[in-house]
């Protein structure tokens, strides 16, 4: 079984390495996203600040996930400023409703203007001890309901060390996405070692690694992976997307830090919205 694994696994590698050589895929098909992820920060008044001075730009899709309270107030902050800007969660429930506290249902997102929901965050799995079978249940609810799911996966630095990697993505992606035939569904690949650390993968290794991702959603999607954005997480900047923009199989970013202020976060909007892929 061991061994079968390994084979599978070789398998995608090489199908991910001719991909990327190949340069087949057509890069107008997907839609290229900058998605910031504001985590645990920022009040009402910071957030106002930071709507009010957001540019923004319409060749790019841009979405913003700030914490649950701050989703309606972010809501109405889009609305009156007119600017091509999405709205998504950080977290949600997997049931309809019920005797959940502190929880919240996809139907409660979008009655607060979501579109999109993160699910499978790593900091989620660490600190509150989500795995795959959980990540599965909350795709499934976000897509029956009509949200996009962005689905993290990533390996930690010991996975990564002792080469891991594709067996910890394949796991994920394989547990996330069970019994799923849609394609409507975004893939965020945060290496988990990158988060907030500062490092950052490059451009060279992550598109790899996207190329990667992409042969195990064939494998469980089939052809219509190809139309799936697949975005880059962990340490993403100013300073490293433009590296990140041209790649073929990037296609976005997934900001942590770095979209918590306006001005910083145009600059990775731009970079993308400005950007060619490599051919």
């Amino acid at each position: 079984m061991e061994q079968s694994i390994e084979i599978y696994i070789k398998n995608l590698v090489r199908d991910a390495i001719s991909h990327t050589l190949s340069g087949l895929e057509l890069q107008h098909d997907r839609k290229t996203y900058v998605i910031g992820n504001w985590k645990m920060n920022n009040m009402v008044a910071e957030a106002a600040e930071f709507f009010h001075d957001l540019k923004s730009n319409k060749n790019v899709s841009v979405v913003i996930c700030p914490p649950t309270q701050l989703l309606y107030p972010a809501h109405l902050l889009i609305k009156q400023s007119g600017k091509p800007i999405a709205l998504g969660s950080q977290n949600v429930h997997w049931a309809d409703q019920g005797a959940y506290t502190g929880e919240t249902s996809t139907s409660m997102l979008l009655d607060v203007g979501c579109e999109y929901v993160i699910i499978g965050h790593s900091e989620r799995r660490q600190y509150a001890g989500e795995d795959d079978q959980l990540v599965n249940k909350k795709v499934k609810q976000a897509l029956k309901t009509g949200l996009t799911p962005i689905i993290c996966i990533g390996e930690t630095l010991e996975e990564k060390n002792s080469r891991q990697t594709e067996r910890v993505l394949t796991t994920q992606l394989f547990g996330a996405l069970k019994d799923v035939s849609s394609s409507e569904v975004i893939i965020a690949y945060e290496p988990v070692w990158a988060i907030g650390t500062g490092q950052s993968a490059t451009a060279d290794s992550a598109q790899q690694t996207h190329a990667y991702i992409r042969s195990v959603l064939k494998q469980i999607l089939g052809p219509q992976a190809v139309g799936i954005s697949i975005l880059y997480g962990g340490s993403a900047n100013e300073s490293n997307a433009a590296d990140y923009c041209v790649m073929p199989d990037i296609d976005g970013v997934l900001v942590g830090g770095a979209s918590l202020k306006a001005q910083s976060f145009d600059g990775i909007i731009n970079v993308f919205a400005k950007g060619e892929k490599s051919k």
